[in-house]
């Protein structure tokens, strides 16, 4: 799938509208790098998180299964004269790494392309310090099901890439059964102009229209919870809702 030239194209449209600096500075801050530290980015895609990471810490490894976006990341890396990361390929479902071996682990938009979340959780905690950190920031899925089939058939067809977004139940199930302790969560609206979003996208016109006709025709519900904005006949804006968790393995009792 990582190197089919579709979904990679469609990887690049998310990592592009999800590079926005303000976000990816507050998810630094909250790993709360110090200068010993290794850390180990997953799903890199250009090394967005780990090119931040990498001025606070003592070695970023950035790891994609795509090697072609990890070269590009790697250029992005030395035009920002940056020495100490390391760019893996490799499963992230499958990690050739050490156990126990990183201080900080996160994973941006990462989740969402894996169909095994389970054992991606369960090798997080395998290489991550007894007293690391794990940061997740992903789309989260809406708490009712009707809202979940939705924004699932919206993501599909805009990101072929998209396999599944966790809701806030599931994602605190998931990592309390693979013994992580969450010790933070915020949930956020992120808002998409839909002209702008459609750009990024590099989908075809028929495409675009499509996600357009679904979100102006949707119930009123979905369109309450997506904060669809229309003027005339045109989609002006819609909301897609995020989240980001910071969790730490857990304390044997």
């Amino acid at each position: 799938m990582w190197g089919d030239a579709d979904i990679r194209a469609s990887r690049l449209g998310t990592v592009y509208e999800h590079g926005d600096e303000d976000d990816i500075l507050h998810l630094v801050e909250l790993a709360e790098p110090s200068g010993d530290d290794i850390a180990l980015d997953l799903v890199t895609g250009l090394g967005h998180v780990a090119r931040a990471l990498a001025p606070r810490v003592a070695r970023v490894d950035a790891l994609d299964p795509d090697g072609e976006m990890l070269r590009e990341a790697e250029s992005l890396a030395r035009e920002h004269s940056l020495t100490n990361m390391s760019f893996i390929e490799a499963d992230p479902t499958s990690l050739p790494c050490e156990s126990g071996s990183y201080d900080i682990v996160t994973a941006r938009m990462a989740l969402r392309h894996l169909g095994d979340g389970v054992q991606f959780v369960r090798e997080v905690h395998r290489v991550i310090k007894p007293t690391g950190r794990f940061l997740i920031t992903d789309s989260l899925a809406p708490p009712h099901a009707d809202l979940e089939s939705f924004q699932k058939n919206l993501m599909s067809i805009r990101d072929p890439s998209h396999v599944k977004s966790y809701s806030l139940a599931e994602l605190e199930g998931l990592l309390e059964r693979e013994s992580f302790d969450i010790d933070l969560i915020e949930i956020y609206p992120k808002e998409h102009d839909f002209d702008s979003w459609a750009k990024r996208l590099g989908a075809d016109h028929d495409i675009v229209r499509m996600i357009a006709k679904m979100l102006q025709s949707a119930s009123a519900r979905a369109k309450r919870h997506f904060r669809v904005v229309e003027k005339a006949d045109d989609l002006v804006s819609f909301v897609t809702w995020m989240i980001l968790v910071r969790a730490r393995p857990a304390l044997e009792s």
